[in-house]
């Protein structure tokens, strides 16, 4: 397990993958805990996003195909791939009902994009 802020690249680069306020957002810069995920590594090279801080005890979730925070991991909702392109970054792609989508931050909103477009679908990981 790792402490990790995923920063958004391309237009949205600067902006943060937050949990803070109990929601999935996008934050100007690492404000605080609520910027700061723990990287858990879990069978067959899948991840889970645990939040930190205030949402302790919650994972990032793609269930239902949105993006919310879940009480723990419940199944494959709070599953991730997590994909190296190179330079530390990253790409997040669902799995089990939202299998194909990609964790995305492009247009400067959080959603599940159809597949990996390009830099609206790439973070840089860092360590926190």
């Amino acid at each position: 397990m790792s402490r990790i802020t995923l920063e958004a690249l391309g237009k949205e680069k600067g902006e943060y993958l937050s949990h803070a306020l109990d929601k999935v957002w996008l934050q100007h810069g690492v404000q605080g805990e609520g910027e700061v995920f723990i990287l858990q590594q879990l069978a067959n090279g899948r991840v889970a996003l645990a939040c930190t801080g205030g949402e302790a005890g919650k994972y990032l979730s793609h269930a239902f195909d949105k993006l919310w925070l879940q009480t723990g991991i419940q199944g494959e909702g709070e599953e991730w791939i997590m994909k190296d392109h190179g330079a530390g970054n990253v790409s997040f792609d669902c799995l089990g009902a939202e299998t194909g989508k990609t964790l995305s931050h492009a247009f400067n909103k959080m959603w599940l994009q159809n597949g990996y477009q390009g830099e609206g679908e790439l973070w840089a990981k860092r360590n926190a």
